[in-house]
């Protein structure tokens, strides 16, 4: 059961990740709209999964921390699926792409998954030493 601490960082981190799907789609809109990607699409997407995604990352750290490893599982899981969906859908619908746009798009998701995964390793250090300090 997660406390009203816990259940209020949830929704901050939530709505601190749909903050940057609005950067993320005008991005998208100046890049890769003239390559098929509808950026109205994308924002929808990553609308919807960003919250997820928040939800799922934070769920994630705190089950870490209480070392609930299958609810890590799932957490994990879900983390990556939410926060993989808005890139498979760049990738799906461009078409006729030139082959330097496919390298910068790999590019940022490869910054984008080292930016998550360094801010969730934050998150659970961070996390672990106010635990230990209770």
């Amino acid at each position: 059961m997660r406390t009203k601490r816990q259940t209020f960082w949830e929704r901050i981190w939530a709505s601190t990740i749909i903050l940057y799907t609005f950067a993320a789609t005008f991005v998208v809109w100046k890049a890769l709209h003239k390559y098929g990607v509808n950026p109205y699409i994308f924002f929808v997407v990553d609308l919807i999964t960003s919250w997820f995604y928040g939800i799922a990352s934070a769920r994630l750290v705190v089950a870490v921390i209480h070392k609930r490893w299958s609810e890590t599982q799932k957490w994990g899981w879900l983390s990556a699926l939410n926060f993989m969906l808005p890139q498979i859908y760049i990738l799906i619908s461009a078409r006729h792409v030139p082959r330097d746009v496919y390298i910068i798009i790999f590019s940022a998701i490869s910054v984008m998954v080292a930016f998550a995964v360094v801010g969730l390793a934050s998150q659970i250090k961070t996390a672990r030493k106010e635990k230990s300090v209770e």
